[in-house]
């Protein structure tokens, strides 16, 4: 796991990975991909295609490239490098997840939706209503229609002969399509 814990929980990971919209050849990047999780799991959507999973922190790229390496997600390609001038070099983009809850991620959208192609995805998780509006400002000034939504997920554990059900903090989903 990353330093920081699991950042992306797996049922929003799933959303996402649904949202993005993934085809068997699908180009993808993961900004602020942490451990790699949703690298991973699109390589097996995108198993023909390209995912590049950009991380800053050169703890996290190790686990990545480790992590790939373990799920033999040959098609992850780990880059190491501050969005958004690490991908200046990646080829354009089928699909974007940005994760994570960095200080910058209203420039990182606006610079990855400027990449994606047309019809492509961009699918951010943000932890903060903040960064919820700022993404959606974003998106808007760029002419383009997101979707939201915040995810509220209880986990149940178990207790004695009972259920008890352990809420998460809540995520914010924003999906778009580039269509000009």
């Amino acid at each position: 796991q990353p330093k920081r814990g699991m950042l992306t929980p797996a049922e929003v990971r799933s959303i996402a990975l649904a949202e993005l919209d993934l085809g068997p050849n699908s180009i993808v990047w993961d900004i602020g991909a942490g451990s790699g999780s949703v690298a991973i799991e699109a390589s097996q959507i995108a198993s023909g295609g390209q995912v590049y999973a950009v991380e800053m922190d050169a703890d996290d790229f190790a686990l990545i490239a480790e992590n790939a390496k373990r799920f033999a997600a040959n098609n992850v390609f780990p880059v190491l490098g501050r969005a958004p001038e690490a991908w200046h070099d990646l080829p354009d983009p089928d699909a974007v997840f940005v994760g994570g809850t960095g200080r910058q991620i209203k420039q990182i959208v606006e610079e990855a939706f400027g990449r994606l192609r047309l019809g492509g995805r961009l699918v951010a998780s943000v932890a903060s209503p903040d960064n919820l509006c700022a993404v959606l400002a974003t998106l808007k000034e760029a002419g383009a229609d997101a979707n939201c939504w915040m995810i509220q997920i209880s986990r149940g554990n178990p207790q004695l002969v009972d259920v008890r059900f352990e809420s998460m903090n809540p995520s914010y989903l924003i999906s778009v399509t580039r269509e000009t």
